[in-house]
């Protein structure tokens, strides 16, 4: 299987097509929702392009509910959502069907670069049949995650398909060093390049108003690795019984008999957690693995401090005792310490969350986002067109 890129640059833009689990959903009512949280950094890149002429940006993305492909144009780019089987029965037969849909649409398309990402679904292993070209984006890194807490079966099957993938790719983009570090576990000779994920505009601009009474905020999911169960223990210590801890994306039915400042919230929609982040003192996520995460980028462009683990890919930034506080995963004593001391009082949460809240906003946004990964795909195309010329010569 294999789909051969187009052979020399055109005085047009030229075609690219980046393969993802993209929210077409987000655009159109032809894509069926899709339940839980979405890749939001894919529509803030999404959202960049717009703004660029070089490139014709196709994005191709699988989607369950669909007789038929959907294709539209949005924002000066074209968007092709293409039915697929089930999950469990395509990661049982190496989606072979998903596979040979995006090839056939590749072939229609021609494109000069194919940027994949993630290796939690089948479109790292799309880009790996391309024959040209190729860039892949670090998303989740899984062999790390199921080797740190436990899994699904699912999850643990599709985690042998990542180095496959990532040992198939000369070009891998990461957004932490974390993340790299991951990479290169299992591909010592990758040099990742360091590639931060934009955070939403409306972090930005949002203005801080802080509860009348301490409180902390978690934002995302219960399962193991994110070490949920730690912070209700920590917030269970009686030193922390005046502070309440939020637990966003939580539901109440998963737990039973937490202490009184503990409040699960279930699931919550993007505009709710503007608020939560305007009215919260402090961020906390001790997770045992995470490339990102996004919510902490979210909460320190909002001015919010962050108290996390050492094993967030997110720790460049927070700076240690400044805007914040990083730790082992389970060291509890040292997490307590590091809650009551930004709870203070509200002047001691708001100073540290302005500290070097700037720098933040200027690495986490969507200009920085788009330029670098303009350059990026440049700089790869350029290598790509000289070795073809060479081959000629």
């Amino acid at each position: 299987m294999g789909i051969i890129a187009g052979s020399m640059p055109r005085n047009d833009k030229i075609p690219i097509a980046i393969l993802s689990r993209f929210p077409a959903w987000l655009y159109t009512k032809e894509v069926p929702k899709q339940d839980g949280h979405y890749a939001v950094w894919l529509a803030a890149l999404h959202e960049g392009l717009k703004q660029q002429n070089d490139f014709d940006v196709h994005w191709i993305t699988l989607s369950k509910g669909l007789k038929k492909p959907v294709h539209i144009d949005i924002s000066n780019q074209h968007v092709h959502v293409l039915p697929r089987i089930s999950r469990t029965v395509s990661q049982h037969s190496l989606y072979i069907v998903e596979r040979l849909r995006v090839a056939r649409e590749l072939s229609a398309i021609k494109p000069e670069l194919v940027h994949s990402w993630g290796t939690e679904d089948c479109y790292g292993l799309c880009a790996r049949d391309f024959k040209g070209a190729r860039l892949h984006s670090v998303q989740g890194a899984l062999k790390a995650y199921v080797g740190s807490a436990d899994f699904p079966w699912f999850v643990k099957v599709q985690s042998m398909y990542e180095p496959c993938v990532w040992k198939s790719m000369r070009h891998i983009t990461t957004e932490s060093p974390w993340a790299a570090d991951r990479v290169r576990d299992i591909v010592p000779s990758a040099e990742p390049i360091l590639w931060e994920y934009a955070v939403e505009e409306r972090f930005f601009h949002m203005e801080r108003n802080l509860a009348p009474v301490p409180q902390c905020l978690y934002s995302g999911t219960d399962i193991p690795i994110k070490n949920v169960g730690f912070l209700i223990d920590a917030f269970s210590d009686p030193r922390l019984a005046h502070i309440q801890l939020k637990l966003a994306g939580v539901p109440a039915e998963s737990l039973s008999g937490i202490a009184p400042n503990i409040k699960p919230l279930g699931r919550v929609g993007r505009e709710e957690m503007v608020k939560l982040l305007s009215e919260t003192w402090a961020l906390v996520h001790m997770s045992l693995g995470d490339t990102g995460p996004t919510i902490v980028k979210e909460a320190r462009v909002a001015g919010v401090p962050v108290i996390l683990s050492d094993r967030c890919g997110s720790v460049q930034h927070v700076e240690d005792g400044k805007s914040g506080y990083i730790l082992p995963p389970n060291d509890r004593e040292g997490f307590i310490r590091a809650v009551l001391k930004v709870t203070e009082n509200a002047e001691t949460a708001r100073k540290m969350g302005e500290h070097g809240r700037g720098i933040c906003c200027d690495r986490l946004s969507s200009a920085t986002m788009l330029q670098h990964i303009l350059d990026i795909y440049w700089r790869i195309l350029r290598d790509e067109w000289a070795t073809r010329s060479e081959l000629w010569d």
